[in-house]
């Protein structure tokens, strides 16, 4: 009999793990419940008090939050909706073991902080001269804004916007960006940070999550830097000269698409990089040539790939086609990178963490994207679930097919 369309069948690969859903495409389908569970309680361990061992992280708190919500909404658990500013943690109805949740996980998500919590977090991170910092009373950084501008989206929806004062954020923005000499059109990280790659893109991503236009920008000036740093390779670097990096890479073109200007760059020699970046052993990408292979690549070069072959296939009338292996990549993620106990690291040997647990997800979704439901899939160019981003939107602006 047929399936139904955007299903596929199950392959179990080892004990709680399986390759993919047989009925709707949701991350959370690839693992038996009790592996979902064992990973939810994972992260929610991030939203306690912490050990004196991530005193490092202390300048990238709205970060862990980010990692922590995000990597829980692509498993199916979200905040509930209302206003009252008291809701807990629950199963979306559409999480595929909704009927089955154990009491242990009921009861770690009783004792997790509410939405109002993670909201007044958040807004002690703004400061008045516009942005967020990395903790209350910390200075203001472009890439702790847009961690607590989409952890905002992902807890709190289109009202919990409403607390991000926008006319500062955009002077913010503003006055950050680099407007003479050699990095023209960059961004400074923070006020005499240094400038990369990733301000360019998490401005942008902030404006698109805000709604806010560009024109108080020079976006001309910042695509001009942006194709400055694509490499004889094809990938893009940190800044001008450098190596290209699947991080950076990822910021360039996401930075370009979000403000229309892909075709810049050089589209072919820019998707044959990233497409030989997927292993063909291991099955997971690396950031770079000669490099290991790591699980956070799954979304930083995945997502590359799919953004760069759906432009590359629009610009030139190609046959559209899968842009990576993704049963080689989910035996990467499933096979190689998760732990009994829960969480997901970069590679066997390490220690999982909230970064690579919140990435390596965020990559399983997008082996599901076509034909997938939004509320399973992540968007490519703000790495949000994508319901979630079109409740905010202003304008109904897809980013994936």
């Amino acid at each position: 009999g047929g399936q139904e369309e955007g299903s596929v069948s199950v392959s179990v690969s080892v004990e709680g793990t399986k390759k993919a859903s047989t009925s709707r495409c949701f991350v959370a389908s690839c693992f038996s419940r009790e592996r979902v569970e064992a990973h939810v309680r994972f992260m929610l361990s991030g939203l306690k008090q912490l050990s004196p061992g991530f005193a490092s992280l202390d300048a990238s708190r709205p970060w862990l939050l980010y990692w922590v919500v995000h990597g829980l909404s692509l498993l199916g658990f979200e905040y509930e909706r209302g206003d009252t500013g008291g809701e807990k943690l629950v199963p979306a109805a559409w999480y595929p073991y909704h009927e089955e949740v154990s009491e242990q996980l009921r009861s770690a998500l009783e004792r997790a902080p509410n939405k109002r919590a993670c909201l007044d977090f958040l807004g002690s991170c703004q400061n008045p001269s516009g942005g967020y910092g990395g903790g209350p009373q910390q200075l203001s950084h472009i890439a702790t804004t847009y961690a607590a501008v989409a952890a905002l989206v992902i807890v709190g929806g289109k009202g919990a916007l409403e607390q991000v004062d926008k006319a500062a954020t955009k002077e913010f923005f503003r006055k950050m960006q680099v407007r003479q000499g050699d990095q023209k059109g960059a961004f400074t990280v923070h006020n005499g940070g240094e400038v990369d790659m990733r301000a360019c893109y998490l401005a942008m991503a902030v404006c698109r999550m805000l709604g806010l236009d560009t024109d108080f920008l020079d976006v001309e000036g910042m695509v001009e830097y942006i194709r400055r740093c694509q490499s004889y390779e094809g990938g893009f670097g940190g800044e001008p000269g450098n190596e290209a990096h699947g991080g950076y890479s990822y910021c360039a073109f996401a930075a370009l698409s979000l403000v229309g200007k892909e075709d810049e760059v050089d589209l072919y020699q820019l998707l044959e990089w990233v497409s030989n970046r997927q292993q063909p052993i291991e099955g997971g990408f690396n950031g770079r040539t000669n490099k290991l292979v790591d699980s956070c690549y799954s979304f930083w070069q995945g997502s590359l790939v799919c953004l760069v072959s759906d432009c590359y296939n629009q610009k030139f009338g190609a046959d559209s086609c899968e842009a990576f292996h993704s049963e080689a990549l989910q035996d990467w993620v499933l096979l190689c990178c998760q732990l009994d106990d829960g969480g997901l690291r970069d590679k066997p040997g390490t220690n999982p963490d909230y970064y690579h647990t919140c990435y390596s997800l965020s990559g399983l979704s997008l082996c599901f994207r076509i034909g997938a439901p939004d509320e399973g899939k992540t968007d490519l160019l703000c790495n949000i679930r994508a319901d979630k981003l079109s409740e905010v939107m202003t304008k109904a602006v897809q980013s994936f097919v």
